[in-house]
Parts: C-alpha cells; sequence; structure tokens
C-alpha cells in the first residue's frame, strides 16, 4: 500500500519543481511509517540469526547442560524485544500518525497548482470534490481528450480539457461537450462549446485533524470519550496494540525457528521468519477487511489472536526437549 501511494504522488513530487527541503521531509515522513513495519521484522531476524549461530556453535546445548532453561536463554532477547516494543509503541502511538498527516497535508500543498500531474489514463481520479477519469492524455498531462467530469453535482463529457492554474486552484476548461445536472425530479442536459468549472484549493483540502485515523494516542483517547460509539477511533486505538505487540509474536518466532532449524543453515531459518512475518501481516489486512465490510474494529486483532498461541505451544515444544 505504501509502495502504491509512493508511486501515485512521484509524478506530483517531480512535476511541481520540489525543492530538497521538501523532499527530505517527505522522505523523512515515510521513513517514520516504514519503521512500523521494518523494526519489527529486524528484531525477527536479528534473534533468528543470533541464536541460530549459537545453536551451531553448540552453545545452546552447552547452556541447556549447565542446568539453564530455554527461557533463561530467551530472557535477554525478551528484555530487548520489551524495550523495542516501547519503542516502537511511541512511533506508531504518537509518531507516525502525526508524519502521516503532514506527509499528505504536504503532498496536498506541493499539489496545489498542479492536480493534473496525478492523473492516469484509463484511470478514475478522486479527489474530495471532484472524479476525473480522460481516455487520452498530452505529455505534460496539461491537456486531456475525451473526459468525463463529474464536479460541483455536475457530469460532465468533453472532447477535450484543459487544466489551467489560478492563484487559488486551478480550472478546468473543456470544450465540445455535454453537461448533465439534476433539477428537482428529472435529469437536463446542455451541449456547450466551452465551459469552465473552477476549483479552488481550499475545496479540494482534507481536513486531517478531525480524523481518528491520523490522531496520536492522546488525542484519540479524548476523541473516544467524547464519541464513544465511533468505532473508526476504537480501530485505531486497537490497532496501534496490535501493531506494537506484533515485536513479542515475531520475536519469539525467531527464536524457535533458530532453536528447531539451525542444521538447516541460516537460509531455512530466514525464510521461515519472514514467512511468519508476512503471514502476520496478511493476517491483519484480513482483519481490517473484516472491519471495513462489517464493522467488527477488534476483528484488527486476528493475527495475534492466530499466530501468538502458536508460538507459545512451539517454544513450550521446544522448552520440554
Amino acid at each position: 500500500m505504501l509502495i502504491g501511494d509512493m508511486v501515485k504522488f512521484s509524478d506530483v513530487l517531480f512535476s511541481t519543481g520540489t525543492n530538497l527541503l521538501d523532499m527530505l521531509m517527505i522522505l523523512a515522513y515515510m521513513a517514520l511509517f516504514l519503521a512500523i513495519f521494518t523494526i519489527p521484522m529486524s528484531l525477527m531476524l536479528s534473534i533468528n540469526l543470533t541464536y541460530t549461530q549459537m545453536s551451531k556453535n553448540l552453545e545452546i546445548d552447552i547452556a541447556k547442560t549447565m542446568g539453564l532453561s530455554t527461557f533463561r536463554i530467551y530472557k535477554s532477547a525478551l528484555l530487548f524485544t520489551f524495550i523495542v516494543f516501547l519503542l516502537l509503541l511511541f512511533i506508531v502511538a504518537y509518531l507516525s500518525p502525526i508524519a502521516n498527516a503532514s506527509y499528505r497535508n504536504k503532498l496536498y500543498r506541493l499539489a496545489k497548482n498542479n492536480v493534473q500531474a496525478g492523473l492516469s489514463e484509463n484511470t478514475f481520479f478522486k479527489t474530495k470534490n471532484f472524479t476525473i477519469y480522460a481516455n487520452t492524455l498530452s505529455a505534460n498531462h496539461n491537456t486531456a481528450y475525451d473526459v468525463l467530469v463529474d464536479i460541483e453535482n455536475k457530469i460532465i463529457k468533453a472532447k477535450k480539457v484543459e487544466f489551467v492554474d489560478t492563484a487559488d486552484g486551478f480550472a478546468l476548461k473543456c470544450f465540445d461537450g455535454n453537461v448533465f445536472y439534476r433539477d428537482k425530479n428529472s435529469i437536463n442536459t446542455a451541449y456547450f462549446k466551452v465551459y469552465t468549472a473552477v476549483m479552488k484549493f481550499s475545496d479540494l483540502t482534507y481536513n486531517f485533524a478531525n480524523d481518528p485515523g491520523f490522531m496520536p494516542i492522546n488525542r484519540l483517547i479524548k476523541y473516544i470519550k467524547t464519541h464513544p460509539q465511533s468505532t473508526d477511533a476504537l480501530f485505531e486505538l486497537h490497532q496501534m496494540f496490535v501493531l506494537s505487540t506484533s515485536v513479542f509474536i515475531l520475536s519469539l518466532i525467531g527464536f524457535v525457528s533458530a532453536l528447531s532449524f539451525y542444521r538447516s543453515g541460516k537460509t531455512f531459518g530466514i525464510i521461515f521468519s519472514m514467512f511468519s512475518f508476512v503471514v502476520f501481516y496478511v493476517l491483519e489486512t484480513f482483519g481490517k477487511s473484516l472491519y471495513a465490510s462489517n464493522n467488527i474494529y477488534y476483528a484488527i486483532w486476528l493475527p495475534n489472536l492466530i499466530l501468538f498461541p502458536i508460538a507459545i505451544i512451539a517454544f513450550v515444544i521446544k522448552s520440554r526437549r
């Protein structure tokens, strides 16, 4: 999803003449978002590689011979995991929502007079107040051909549309087409040679401050107190803890896989760990879809409810051997 988002806005960034400082700020915002995924993955792989090497060198067997339990061997990794959990919780619950809102606001400001840069041929492009579809685009995206526009409660079908910058937004200058609009209980149509629709940038921006998806945890908790029926806010709050606690599950999986597959070398352990990482986020995505379709906000806990018991059972089995 993030990669798709980056590709979508890359044309906007370069076509607007973005300066170096803006680019660095956007990259910093993206890095904070990516940390939500890279930190758990890095932790799991580091634990897996460390204990795989210890197993190959018989250090684990020597430790057990000296009377150390499997839990004692894992204890140092668990302590480190807890420290990583606190760091990740701070990023997920506070830094990431702020960075995500700042990132999108920055893109909106950069795209102020270059909305057309985000267009693609044969693809619907939607903003807050209008939708546009173009069959063909000029090389600089300033002109579109065979265009369908949904704007100001009107449907415009035009052979050609030119994008014209204005002081506080942009205008769509449409040529040779029809405009369809509703009048009471009927739908009317009118032919035009030239039709101009003006959009102010303020009409296109989105107030991220009032969206639970972009609130840090302190504001989110206050929002839930005043809007106790908001499943969106509850979903965002639960998701913060699901993503943060993922480090405990992935850490345990990395440790167990190291003790189980060290004879097969580091490669197999890494592959198994990465597979577990992918499964976790596939289940998390499935939980999001359950929420989107059935409004079940606690479905976001699905990866934890499935993988954590499996990891605990595998750990117990390894402890008894």
